[in-house]
């Protein structure tokens, strides 16, 4: 099984049912997991067709506790192009970290952080701007080349994992912090990409699981979890 089969299934299984939702200080947004596919689709056709990236690629994804990090997790599971913090062909960032970026700007690609995802109307022109170019992408992906089970999905200096592994390793974490399977769960806090995907994406579409992404300041979870009818908050960092 590879992510691509799993996210078909689960909008098969559960299409209209929330999957991703998003609390910040800008307001709530809420994806069906027909949406969230339709999203990581259209990235997806960003990846291969608009960036022109390949089985030879790799991605790093730095944008966080919000709605979009999924959303790109999942675009670079379905391509089945790697996700890496070694040495990436490109990085997927915030405005904030383009800032601070010194490699090329060829390797960047930058990420509103709008509510809407709407592109930043002041994106630093050096860079690209995958706000604005995704949106010229249909929501119809189909990989452009054959992904085994066995190919590494994730690449980092201590390990790596496959997808059916990946599996496995959110699994232990929802064990190891009481989630329930299937259920709804909030996430807030910063923490390692393999925690961020696991959370963020794999629960949710391979175990249909809902999660909601908190980033407010000062947040009430106590408020949050009857407003979302959450099971369980898991606090990192």
């Amino acid at each position: 099984m590879d992510f691509f089969t799993d996210l078909k299934k689960a909008v098969s299984d559960s299409g209209p049912k929330p999957v991703v939702t998003w609390l910040g200080d800008a307001g709530r947004i809420e994806l069906s997991t027909v949406t969230f596919a339709n999203a990581v689709s259209k990235a997806s056709n960003f990846l291969i067709d608009g960036l022109e990236l390949d089985d030879d690629s790799s991605i790093a994804v730095e944008l966080g506790n919000h709605w979009q990090s999924p959303v790109w997790f999942g675009a670079v599971l379905a391509t089945g192009i790697t996700i890496t913090n070694q040495s990436p062909t490109i990085t997927f960032g915030t405005a904030a970290r383009a800032a601070a970026w010194t490699d090329s700007p060829e390797s960047f690609v930058l990420i509103s952080q709008d509510p809407f995802g709407m592109p930043d109307k002041n994106a630093d022109t050096r860079f690209v701007n995958g706000s604005a170019e995704v949106r010229n992408f249909g929501d119809y992906f189909s990989p452009a080349w054959p992904i085994s089970p066995e190919a590494p999905v994730i690449r980092f200096a201590d390990r790596t994992l496959t997808w059916n592994e990946l599996k496995d390793l959110a699994h232990q974490l929802a064990t190891s912090h009481d989630l329930q399977l299937g259920k709804s769960y909030g996430f807030c806090g910063s923490s390692d990409p393999l925690n961020l995907i696991a959370l963020q994406v794999v629960l949710p579409i391979a175990f249909g699981s809902s999660v909601v992404l908190i980033s407010q300041t000062d947040a009430d979870f106590d408020a949050i979890k009857k407003q979302e009818k959450l099971d369980q908050i898991v606090e990192l960092g």
